[in-house]
């Protein structure tokens, strides 16, 4: 009997599973699942062995991914220069499916199946969510009447303010409305009763330096991507438009926190230069200081923050901030008050922005900017990995570390 072919599965969730089940184990065995959770390496799925990418062995026949952003997984595939990509298998594309090559190692007749429920499973819930959300589309886009709304106001508005009048700016997503609902949503944030009470405070302040912007997910969806106004439609059920309703409040003006995702929100992308001349307003001529995870590198690398005066960082936890929250509070205060304060800390940002602007410094959760802008610099399609960043929005991935000297000597102090 010949010796079967080594393959990998790519993902340890439903659809690796599925995967597994459609293996033709006359010719094949699984020699592991790959994940780039490092969490999650050096345990079991299923009874086998959970490895990184680097650890496989190199005599495989194939590598099955089976994750649902598999275009990111090949990204990082393709970006390796000894990888045979004519033995990666994506399992949820039609394409591979109809190739005959393929029957070697999986079970054509499962694999359809499989694909089937798929597809059936992604168009139901799409399909709810849409039938659900339509009336607040509706009745928005109509009649503007029947339904509350926040007031929105312009992001020309919130860029003058902060500007020409000083003031400090936080975001609210999705995130943070979670937490503050008393549930675990962020991946790179625990929930914790005492985060969720300060970020209550935060959005119920009434200083008139602070401005609040929300995700303007609340009615007509038609400037956003089919892809990212189904998500939006899926996430703002009935409980969750309750509840953001009752911690906002009629009659203030809030802002819009994709003001800072200039590119893949949006339908039209033409104007996504535009857009991001608008935001880079806010930091011209002025001395900045980052603060930001120790991976996130805002602007490394791109000429994002090019038209600042002076540029430096400091360096937090990627993950769990909130548990050295007073660390970085304390360090992020030697800073000169009149330099501009940009966060990227995820839900903490807010506190940080608001305890700062207490203390006389003007500052700004700037959120995933850098992410999106160099997925418009390359003119990216799907979001994919940035090799030397950490992205909050894909699965964890591979990231390479840093040895540029000028970015080295714009970090002022680091917190572990």
């Amino acid at each position: 009997m010949a010796e079967r072919k080594k393959i990998y599965i790519w993902g340890t969730g439903k659809n690796g599973r599925k995967v597994l089940e459609a293996v033709n184990t006359e010719n094949c065995q699984v020699a592991g699942f790959i994940d780039n959770d490092p969490a999650k390496q050096g345990k079991s799925f299923e009874g086998i062995e959970i490895v990184a990418f680097k650890d496989i062995s190199e005599d495989y026949a194939a590598i099955i991914v089976s994750v649902i952003q598999y275009y990111a997984v090949l990204y990082q595939l393709k970006s390796k220069p000894d990888v045979d990509c004519s033995k990666i298998i994506v399992f949820l594309e039609d394409t591979y499916c109809d190739n005959p090559e393929y029957d070697q190692i999986l079970d054509r007749q499962k694999w359809r199946i499989a694909l089937l429920e798929h597809k059936v499973e992604k168009l139901e819930t799409n399909l709810s969510a849409r039938i659900e959300n339509a009336g607040y589309e509706i009745i928005d886009r109509y009649l503007k009447g029947g339904y509350r709304y926040p007031r929105m106001g312009s992001t020309e508005e919130a860029v003058d303010k902060i500007v020409n009048q000083g003031c400090s700016l936080v975001r609210y997503g999705d995130g943070e409305f979670e937490i503050m609902a008393g549930k675990e949503r962020s991946v790179f944030q625990s929930y914790s009763p005492e985060l969720a009470g300060r970020l209550s405070e935060v959005i119920a302040s009434q200083n008139e330096k602070l401005l609040i912007a929300i995700a303007n997910n609340y009615g007509n969806l038609d400037v956003y991507t089919e892809d990212s106004a189904d998500g939006i439609r899926l996430y703002m059920n009935d409980e969750v438009r309750k509840f953001h309703m009752s911690v906002l409040e009629k009659d203030r003006v809030y802002y819009d926190a994709y003001m800072f995702k200039s590119y893949f929100p949006y339908k039209n992308r033409e104007d996504t230069g535009k857009r991001v001349m608008l935001v880079k307003r806010i930091w011209e001529q002025r001395d900045v200081v980052i603060v930001e995870g120790d991976k996130t590198r805002a602007g490394y690398g791109n000429d994002l923050f090019a038209n600042a005066r002076s540029l430096r960082r400091i360096l937090c936890p990627t993950s769990n901030v909130f548990d050295k929250y007073e660390k970085v509070l304390d360090a992020v205060s030697k800073v000169e008050k009149n330099c501009l304060m940009l966060i990227v800390l995820g839900a903490v940002s807010n506190l940080l922005v608001y305890d700062l602007m207490q203390k006389g410094y003007q500052a700004i959760d700037i959120g995933q900017i850098d992410m999106d802008y160099e997925w418009y610099r390359v003119g990216a399609e799907k979001r994919v990995p940035i090799p030397d960043r950490y992205v909050s929005q894909l699965p964890p991935a591979e990231i390479s570390a840093v040895n540029d000297k000028e970015y080295l000597d714009q970090v002022i102090e680091r917190i572990s």
